[in-house]
């Protein structure tokens, strides 16, 4: 399935021109920001029958993951279930796998649902070490060959699909930070999601499966 990626940078799109499968909306960044087009944005969203993610975007660099955990439930707690939670891992405090690990847990332990963690495959997957997260959380990774435009979800010029070091799959790429689709006229983040809607909202949901003892919940 081909979806996007949005935030405040797309404050003014209109979904309703937009052919996607799924919108992934930025909710939250740090302890305390809120992206001020996230409601906006998932409730076009919800309207037009898309399939949903959200997601945070992390500072590491600044901040106690339990904090960042909290801000992000705090903006998305009325639709949890409704879409996929995703941790953006990509600020200057990346190399801190132990951080994400413990924010990955933290999620999952207040809610039962498995976040799922964004990153660069060669800037971040491949130059760090995420042996204590890959086994538990899945991955969306992002590589692109270059920076030419490509139009509607056309992936004749994506380049290699992405190899990751960790991690032996991933559930979603994102091939191109430059796609232009049609009903807009600026750069957006295209994705390819491995699976149909079923699989999507599988996702959504409370993990059925015992948290095990691999939750490392830090209380300071």
């Amino acid at each position: 399935m081909n979806g996007i990626d949005i935030s405040e940078s797309q404050k003014y799109i209109n979904l309703s021109l937009i052919k996607c499968d799924f919108v992934i909306v930025k909710a939250t960044e740090g302890k305390t920001y809120t992206d001020p087009c996230f409601f906006q944005h998932i409730n076009n969203a919800k309207k037009l029958g898309k399939l949903l993610g959200f997601y945070h975007y992390a500072r590491p660099e600044n901040n106690r993951p339990e904090e960042e955990v909290q801000n992000f439930l705090n903006a998305i707690g009325s639709y949890l279930g409704e879409g996929i939670p995703f941790l953006d891992w990509e600020s200057s405090g990346k190399y801190d796998t132990a951080w994400a690990k413990q924010w990955l847990d933290i999620f999952y332990q207040r809610t039962g649902i498995k976040p799922i963690i964004y990153m660069s495959v060669l800037s971040c997957e491949h130059a760090y070490n995420w042996s204590k997260v890959a086994p538990y959380y899945k991955l969306w990774i992002a590589k692109y060959k270059d920076y030419g435009i490509d139009y509607n979800y056309d992936m004749s010029d994506a380049g290699s699909a992405p190899q990751p070091k960790y991690w032996d799959t991933y559930v979603m790429w994102q091939w191109t930070s430059v796609g232009r689709l049609d009903g807009y006229g600026a750069n957006l983040d295209c994705d390819l999601f491995y699976g149909e809607r079923a699989e999507w909202l599988k996702l959504c949901e409370k993990d059925s499966k015992p948290m095990g003892d691999y939750i490392e919940v830090s209380n300071g």
